[in-house]
């Protein structure tokens, strides 16, 4: 397979990001910089995890045909790569989502999109568990969180015959377990997970109509108990989801129309409902994160070349303008996860450095 071929393959299997301008009526508060150790050939970050100056990223590391499992620490002011032992034969993993609980940092992803994968890294040192393989179709973890007692919750899909439906798996601190999660009509895929305060759990993704319409989709679970549909409104889909200080979710996507790709934000109170400020710019946000400022990063495409984006949550989105060194040309950058604490955020993604991709991290910070 060339380059190319092996490149065009990885973009639309990562598949989930591009983020957009928006309408800037604030005043700007926020600074991004390429952070300069990003450009690691063959790193494909896709996820991130704690407070910035200790954060934890994952994905894969990807050279000619195969790919292996690709995790890395922020070790005082530098990045150093941890060690995942994998099986001879079992080294196409790809590594989805993180979360960080306590001393341990639980991630999640898939063996060659077939069977769910998870572990955990502590003290540079990493660690498998066995979730289930709850079928012989593709079965994979997208998304992770953990509970104050050390309960892990992991999300993502499972075939059922030529369709999706959600898969959900617990982690009891001792085995995992495969959950119980409602029919869903059409085809359905859980993207991510997050904890509210009061316990309550709620995943997000999207599912696929008879014709192609795609959907948001959201389901919840009081303190773990049963998980319920929650309704959501208009077309689209869901590739993050996080909870806001005032303990209410906010959720980010996209939604296809005749002119492209719109963002598509969603808030729940009493039910889940649109941010019109911060719905409809062009492009996609993928991830976000919710503390002092609220935070989503995406892509978006300048003349047919992805650039990363970074946006703050103020009314609308406000763009965040990412100083440094852009994608060599004709390549491109995408953001695909962020991390936020004490007004410092990270994000991370993927540069398409033209004859192989390599890491992304942008640093940034939002000042009140």
């Amino acid at each position: 397979m060339t380059n190319a071929a092996r490149k065009g393959c990885l973009v639309a299997a990562i598949a989930l990001v591009c983020a957009l301008p928006a309408s800037s009526l604030a005043e700007p508060t926020c600074s991004a910089q390429v952070d300069p150790t990003s450009g690691a050939a063959g790193d494909l970050l896709l996820s991130v995890t704690g407070p910035p100056e200790h954060a934890v990223a994952v994905g894969m590391h990807f050279v000619g045909g195969d790919g292996t499992p690709f995790v890395t620490e922020r070790v005082g002011d530098r990045w150093q790569r941890v060690r995942v032992s994998t099986a001879p034969g079992a080294r196409t993993i790809e590594l989805q989502d993180a979360t960080t609980a306590g001393p341990r940092t639980w991630v999640v992803g898939a063996f060659r999109n077939d069977r769910p994968q998870a572990g955990w890294v502590s003290g540079g040192v990493w660690h498998w568990t066995h979730p289930i393989d709850p079928g012989e179709g593709e079965d994979e973890f997208l998304g992770v969180t953990a509970t104050p007692d050390g309960t892990v919750w992991a999300v993502g899909k499972h075939q059922v015959g030529a369709d999706y439906q959600p898969l959900i798996e617990r982690f009891d601190g001792t085995r995992w377990s495969v959950v119980a999660s409602p029919n869903v009509t059409g085809s359905a895929v859980l993207k991510d997970i997050a904890l509210a305060p009061g316990g309550m759990l709620y995943a997000v993704g999207w599912r696929v109509l008879d014709g192609g319409e795609t959907g948001p989709l959201a389901l919840r679970s009081p303190g773990g108990g049963a998980w319920t549909v929650d309704p959501t409104p208009g077309s689209g889909l869901l590739s993050g989801v996080a909870i806001e200080p005032g303990g209410a979710p906010i959720a980010v996507g996209w939604r296809s129309t005749a002119d492209g790709d719109r963002v598509l934000t969603l808030q729940r109170r009493s039910g889940w409902t649109p941010i019109g400020a911060a719905t409809g710019d062009p492009g996609r946000l993928t991830a976000v994160a919710a503390g002092e400022s609220t935070v989503a990063v995406g892509l978006r495409f300048a003349d047919g070349i992805p650039t990363p984006t970074v946006v703050r949550l103020s009314g609308g989105w406000v763009p965040v303008a990412v100083a440094g060194e852009p994608a060599p040309e004709p390549g491109g950058d995408q953001l695909l996860g962020v991390t936020g604490e004490l007004g410092a955020f990270l994000a991370v993604g993927i540069r398409d450095s033209t004859d192989s991709f390599a890491s992304l991290m942008v640093a940034g910070d939002c000042a009140g």
